[in-house]
Formats: structure tokens, C-alpha cells, sequence
């Protein structure tokens, strides 16, 4: 590589997944940067190949076809600086290819501190294997264990990547801090000394040598700020950077090719689901807005938000359309991916299907039914995913209803279930059933995977990120409004008048229990009046209240979602059969 310093006019990202690899070139046209080319490849990280950057190599010889650029030299290596001939002036990377951390937390599931924890983890890319506790519960999600001898069986069956020491405010509690100590120190000398996980204490703060003493003598032990250092103030800052960093340490770093593929990059190599946090906070901080954003990848499922100023950040690595597509059948009954289809399957076959679709991981749908099933599948990892972040709202001005979601001015979804499907009716779909918004909010599909790479660009040349991220980043489906409330079928729930910007107007009555669509193309803008009927509220708060805002437009236009807040499922199979194919039908697929 050429390292001679000059202007960052080019940008190549690379984005590593478990399944594709893409190459993005990001270059100045007409003054402005933008998206010039992309393709990709599939995935070579695992067997036979065992190297990411074989697939790297393959999405760039292909954007070399399309572009008739050259951007490796006869070596196989990175041009670095751009001239005449090829190259780019710098390279970004992404990855989501890392499998997740196993962990096993010591603390008492009914303490505070645990909950601080998961809470605090939950923004990490982590697999919890196992809690040991002195309080076990059965109800709490996880195997536990809360004798001595079965805490060190514990730890010896997960043989996890570290254990999470965790309990009491500092000054607090000490006794069963000390005693998992001794369980964890016990374990650790029952198992070969490189096979034995690291401990991070994030504690009581007094315990420290303790614990030291403990565990120290055995196994590598990193003690950092407590979690919850005070009732009620929790602390997640420390353990989430040093989770982070040894995700990067023992995951991401020792991906076969990983070493070259940073060599390449002119900033460090970022996990997928930071990328896309920080494109999230960027166009929260842009409009002054909240903004939601969930990618449904194929071995991770992210959902970031900025709410009230307030960044979120939830990571689910037990869920994916791939690879882990079947742990949702962990997680939920087939009763629940079933109420989404129009057409009747029996539990059998629906395992069959997604266990058929996490093997053949570069397969697509052969059929509508196989698609509808994975479009189902989906908005219950969705749904997962939401009731984690739902803990975590902050309880500000825009959280109208704890039960639902806060009010959201712009909700992003990516990943290829929503970027490929057929029709954009089927995508936003997916997310009205999933996130069920409320009031009046901006729908928008990261169609060309381009968030997260562009939270990497932004760390080289933020304008290049921003200029990027507001001309070919996102596609708009348009303005949704979603009334709050429930009534009879049929009934009116909304009265609105739309005048649009020729001075035309269009006065719509929207029945409870239906899906409208009113005309609103992309890049105009309509003024809307608002009189919903006293058992409705459209996001003002208040029940009946009208009022009057401007929407934009876009591919779908203006989509008014009557069916209620909650969502209401029909008992019956064939009547919720019925009405998702009507759903389907008025949003014209």
C-alpha cells in the first residue's frame, strides 16, 4: 500500500457479514460525495474458505467490472492513495461476521444490579449461556444455579468466553458477592489455565480485593466501575466499553483475514451494530428528532433509537434470518409467527421451513408462501427485540403510553427481509406489525445497506458520511399515521383533510380496523388536518383532539394505520387469516 498523505476525494467500505460481503465506492460527483457503485459476494469466512478476504477480493474484482476502476494492484493489495489509474484515497470496514461473546453473569436476578447488568449487556454482542445466583428462578429466562456445586458445573458446561461478576451498590451487600467469587475460582482451577475464562468484576466497589484475592491467583480479572454504584444510578458505561473491547479482542481480531482487512483501513475496523448506532444518533442530532432504527440481519437482529436525546441501543445475537433464524422457535411459539399469515400451516411444517432456511443460508424464497413465512418470522424478532428495548425508555415527553412506543418522527428499517422484499407495501408492513408506531411518523427503508458503513465513513470525513446519508442512504415509503385506540369495526376513527401543495384537497373518512393509502409522491409535501373521533388520539396525548401538521411524501405516500393501538389479534385463526390478507391487500401486495 501506497501511504503518501493527500485529500480524501474516494472512499471504499467494506461491509463483512456472515453471509455477504459488500464493496461500497463512495466518490465526488458533481461537487458532491456520493454513492458511485456497489456489488458483493458471498460470505468466506467459514469453511472450506476460511478467509474474509477472499470474499473481499471477489466484491472487489466485481466492482472493478462494473466501474472500470481498478482498485487492487497486481498483488491483491489496496491502492492507497487514489490516482489516475485507481485506487481510493481511504477504506472503512464493518463487520457482523464475529460470532458473540458467551457469557455467564454472577449476581441475584432479583437485585437491582442484575437487572443494571442485563440492561447494560444488552447493547453488547454477547450470548448469556448461564446466571449463577443465590436467588435462582425459574421464570427468569436463563439456566441458573444457586449452590456452590452446581455454579462451578455451571461455568465448566458453558466453558464461556468470561464471566460477568456483578452485586450490591458499593458499600453494600458482600457475602454472596465473595461466595460466587470462591464458585468462580473453583471453577476456573478445575479447567485447562488457557481455557479459563477472563472474570470482569463490576460490582461493590469495596469488595475489590476481595474478590482479587479470590479469583486473581487463577484467572485474568479485570475490575472496572460498578454497575449500579448507588440505588437507582445505574453505571453502564464501563462494563459495555470493556465487553466491547474484548469483543473486539477475542472475536473480531481473530476472524481468519481480519488482520488484513484492518491493515486496509484507515480507521478501526467497526462491529456492524456500531455503525449503525452512530448513523442513527447522527440524523437524530440532524433534525433535532427521535429516530428509530431496526436491521434484521441475517445472525444478529440491531435496534437503535434515539428518544428525547437519549441514544438506545439493543443487540439480540441469538437472532437472524439465517443462521439463527430457528432460536426464535426458542423464543416463541408457532402460534405466534403463525397469526401474521394469511394461510393456514401447521406447527411442523413452520419448523421445518426455518430450519431449511438456516441451513441453505444463501437461498431465497421460492414461493409466496415461503416468503410470507420468513416476512413472519421476522416481525416476531422484531417484536423480541422491542420488548428488550422497551425497558429502557427514557420516561420523557415522548413516551405518551408506557404500553406502546414513544412518539418517533423517522423509523428506518434494514436488512434484507425489508430491503428485498418484493413490494414496499410488504416492507412497511413488517414494520407497522412489529413496532406498531403511534401519532405521525416518517417511514423509511435502508434499501441499499448503506447506515452502518456510513457510521465507519463518518469517522474519515463526516461531510462524505452526511452528503452520502441524505442523497442515497435512505428510501422514504412515505408518512404514517397511526390513532391510538380501539373501537368497533367499521366505525370512524379518523376524519382528514389533506391540501396538497397546488392547492387541490381531499377529505378522507378512515374506518377502525383499516389500512388507507392516499396519493403523496416522493419529494412533495401535503399539509394534513387531523379530527380523530373521541376514542382516538393522534399522538397529541390527548383523546379527540385535532390538529394540523405537514407531512412529506413517498413511495407509498400517506399510509393511515386504523387498526388500533394495540394491535388487536382476532381469537380465531381463520378470522386473523382473513385479515391479513386483507392487510396485505390494501397495501398492495
Amino acid at each position: 500500500m501506497i501511504h503518501e498523505y493527500r485529500a480524501i476525494e474516494s472512499i471504499l467500505v467494506l461491509d463483512c457479514g456472515s453471509s455477504r460481503t459488500r464493496a461500497i465506492w463512495i466518490d465526488q460527483v458533481d461537487g458532491q460525495y456520493r454513492l458511485v457503485a456497489r456489488t458483493e459476494a458471498p460470505a468466506t469466512v467459514e469453511s472450506p474458505w476460511n478467509d474474509m478476504m477472499v470474499s473481499v477480493r471477489h466484491a472487489l474484482n466485481h466492482l472493478s467490472e462494473v466501474t472500470n476502476w481498478r482498485f487492487m494492484d497486481d498483488r491483491g493489495q489496496m491502492i492507497i492513495p487514489g490516482h489516475r489509474e485507481g485506487g481510493v484515497d481511504g477504506v472503512v470496514a464493518v463487520t457482523s461476521a464475529s460470532r458473540p461473546l458467551r457469557l455467564v453473569v454472577s449476581g441475584i436476578i432479583g437485585d437491582m444490579s442484575f437487572a443494571s447488568t442485563r440492561r447494560a449487556l444488552s447493547a453488547c454482542p454477547v450470548l448469556i449461556d448461564g446466571v449463577i445466583s443465590v436467588d435462582a428462578q425459574e421464570s427468569s429466562g436463563f439456566k441458573t444455579c444457586d449452590d456452590m456445586q452446581g455454579q462451578i458445573r455451571l461455568i465448566l458446561e458453558s466453558a464461556p468466553d468470561a464471566v460477568i461478576l456483578v452485586g450490591g451498590v458499593d458499600g453494600g451487600a458482600s457475602r454472596p458477592i465473595l461466595q460466587s467469587a470462591e464458585a468462580v475460582a473453583l471453577a476456573c482451577l478445575a479447567m485447562a489455565e488457557g481455557a479459563r475464562p477472563l472474570v470482569i468484576y463490576a460490582g461493590n466497589a469495596d469488595l475489590r480485593p476481595q474478590v482479587a484475592e479470590r479469583i486473581g491467583p487463577v484467572t485474568e480479572l479485570r475490575a472496572i466501575d460498578n454497575v449500579l454504584p448507588s440505588l437507582g444510578v445505574e453505571n453502564p458505561g464501563p462494563l459495555q466499553a470493556e465487553v466491547d473491547e474484548l469483543y473486539r479482542q477475542i472475536r473480531m481480531e481473530r476472524l481468519p483475514g481480519f488482520a488484513t482487512l484492518a491493515s486496509w483501513s484507515s480507521a478501526q475496523v467497526l462491529p456492524t451494530s456500531k455503525g449503525w448506532m452512530h448513523s442513527i444518533q447522527y440524523l437524530a442530532r440532524l433534525g433535532g428528532i427521535n429516530v428509530l432504527g431496526v436491521d434484521v440481519g441475517g445472525a444478529t437482529v440491531t435496534m437503535a433509537a434515539v428518544v428525547d436525546e437519549q441514544p438506545r441501543l439493543v443487540i439480540r445475537s441469538d437472532l437472524g434470518m439465517t443462521y439463527n433464524v430457528t432460536r426464535l422457535l426458542d423464543l416463541k411459539s408457532p402460534e405466534s409467527i403463525v397469526r401474521w399469515l394469511p394461510f393456514e400451516i401447521d406447527p411442523t411444517t413452520l419448523r421445518d421451513q426455518l430450519h431449511e432456511r438456516a441451513i441453505y443460508v444463501q437461498t431465497l424464497p421460492q414461493t409466496r408462501e415461503d416468503l410470507l413465512v420468513e416476512q413472519a418470522a421476522a416481525r416476531e424478532m422484531v417484536r423480541t427485540i422491542l420488548a428488550d428495548m422497551e425497558t429502557q425508555w427514557p420516561k420523557g415527553p415522548s413516551l405518551l403510553y408506557p404500553e406502546l412506543l414513544p412518539k418517533f418522527h423517522l423509523i428506518i428499517g434494514g436488512g434484507g427481509v425489508l430491503a428485498n422484499a418484493p413490494s414496499y407495501g410488504q416492507a412497511a408492513l413488517i414494520l407497522l406489525d412489529a413496532l406498531q408506531p403511534i401519532g405521525i411518523s416518517g417511514l423509511a427503508l435502508d434499501h441499499a445497506g448503506l447506515l452502518a458503513p456510513l457510521g465507519a465513513v463518518a469517522m474519515i470525513h463526516p461531510v462524505a458520511a452526511a452528503q452520502v446519508m441524505e442523497k442515497d442512504a435512505l428510501l422514504s415509503l412515505g408518512t404514517v399515521v397511526a390513532p391510538v385506540g380501539t373501537g368497533h369495526e367499521g366505525e370512524i376513527a379518523l376524519k382528514l383533510k389533506v391540501t396538497y401543495q397546488d392547492g387541490r384537497s381531499l377529505e378522507v373518512e378512515v374506518p377502525y380496523g383499516s389500512l388507507e393509502i392516499i396519493s403523496l409522491p416522493t419529494g412533495h409535501s401535503a399539509d394534513l388536518e387531523l379530527r380523530p373521533t373521541r376514542r382516538f388520539d393522534v399522538g397529541l396525548g390527548v383523546r379527540g383532539q385535532a390538529g394540523k401538521t405537514r407531512v412529506e411524501g413517498g413511495l407509498l405516500g400517506i399510509i393511515v394505520d386504523a387498526r388500533g393501538r394495540p394491535l388487536p389479534v382476532a381469537s380465531a385463526p381463520e378470522v386473523q387469516r382473513e385479515k391479513v390478507q386483507h392487510w396485505l391487500w390494501d397495501m398492495g401486495s
